[in-house]
This record gives structure tokens, sequence and C-alpha cells, in this order.
């Protein structure tokens, strides 16, 4: 009997420390869950191609990211295009959609804040982000769709402020959600669910992603290819 009890009790300690997680934690094991640091670090290059649905007009893109922090990407359609890019000093945008024929230079934030919301940085802001000097804090458990997830804020080094949703099953990254990068939205707040998970090359990445804000979805971004260390020279992350 004392030793079933003993058992009863210990069961009953080990319980919190299997549930409890710190943000840190939450954020090692999605780190581990996508391919771990490691992997990550080696990455040279991604380029990914797929297709942009804005409110059903389809746009075919493709995008180069650059360790540590190039990135661009183009969406073309019937002859037309628009692009933008970071060196990793500097960014550029052209619509040529809206028969703009020079590029238009860009500093500062404006220099990292892609339309497409992506973040310049290959390994995002998460991956090693103690080292990039953001910080975070667990918010507790909130659900997304039907999914229960662990609630992480993250305060970036310039002070803006991001909320990620990682399901407390598989630790992967259901959704983000942050003020819009795009001008065009006026600062408005947008929440992107990622799904589709896939092994590319030792990591995992989500092939599917739907933003929407106020309730209504904006971009739905449908990846249909991923290829890591592809070569890439800087001129494409140049106007």
């Amino acid at each position: 009997m004392r030793a079933a009890t003993f058992c009863f009790f210990l069961a009953i300690l080990t319980i919190p420390s299997l549930q409890a997680q710190t943000a840190d934690e939450v954020i090692q094991r999605y780190t581990k869950a996508i391919g771990g640091t490691k992997r990550w670090e080696k990455i040279k290059t991604l380029t990914t191609s797929g297709l942009y649905d804005y409110g059903g007009l389809q746009f075919p893109f493709t995008s180069y990211a650059k360790a540590p922090d190039h990135y661009a990407f183009k969406v073309t359609s019937n002859g037309k295009y628009y692009a933008q890019g970071f060196d990793g000093k500097g960014g550029w945008k052209i619509d040529v959609f809206k028969d703009e024929t020079t590029p238009t230079l860009l500093q500062g934030d404006a220099a990292k804040a892609m339309a497409n919301e992506a973040d310049v940085e290959l390994t995002g802001n998460l991956i090693l982000y103690k080292t990039k000097g953001h910080q975070v804090q667990l918010e507790g458990k909130d659900s997304v769709g039907h999914v229960l997830c662990y609630k992480v804020a993250l305060t970036l080094k310039s002070g803006a402020k991001e909320t990620f949703y990682f399901d407390v099953t598989s630790f992967l990254l259901i959704q983000k959600t942050a003020v819009s990068k795009n001008v065009e939205l006026g600062g408005a707040l947008l929440n992107t669910r990622f799904s589709d998970y896939r092994d590319v090359n030792g990591i995992k990445v989500p092939f599917r992603s739907e933003s929407e804000t106020g309730g209504q979805t904006i971009l739905t971004v449908v990846v249909d290819r991923v290829v890591v260390d592809a070569p890439v020279t800087d001129a494409a992350f140049r106007p």
C-alpha cells in the first residue's frame, strides 16, 4: 500500500514537470521540430517558388533568401511584376503593375519591411532569438481553430511585437500575429496561419499559409518548391 501511495504521489509530482513550459523551452522544441539550430545555421540559401493568391487573383512568385540577411522576391503576371529586395544594408522595390519604371530605394525599417510579410533573416526571428537581441514571454495556452497552442509573445530588438502560436503536441508554428509590414494595409494586425509542413533536406517548411485581417483572408501562399543551398548570386538582391 505504501509503495502504491508513493508511486501515486511521484506521478503527481512528475506531471507538472512534463506539462510546464517556459517560452524558451517552447521555442527550443519548435526549433527542433523544424530541423534544429545546427541544421538551419548551415543553410546558405533558400529558393522558394509557388503561387500568391490575392482574393482569387493568382500570381507566380519566386523568393530568394541568403544567410544571414539577404532577401528578395518577385511576383509576375502578363509581362508585369512586383519585386522587392534587401542586400543586408539597404532595400528597394519596384511595382511595374503600377507602371513604375525605376526602383524606389528604401532605408531603415522600411528596407526590411517586405510587402509579402517575410523576414529578411534566413533563420527568421525565432531561431537564436537571444543572440539577435529579442525577448520572449509565454502567455499561456490558446486555441487556433481546433488546435491547442502555446502562445508566445516576442519583443524584437527594435521594440516591435509579434505573437506566435505553437501546437502543444508537435510544437510546429500554427499562427503568427503581428502588425502588417505592407504599407498598403496601414498598420493593420495580420494573422498568418501555417500548414502543410513538409520535410526538405533536413528542415521542415510550411507549404501553405493564409493571412487574414479583420476576419478577411487577403493572401494565400501555396508553395510548390523549396530548394536548399542552390547557388544565388548577390545580384539577386540588388535592383
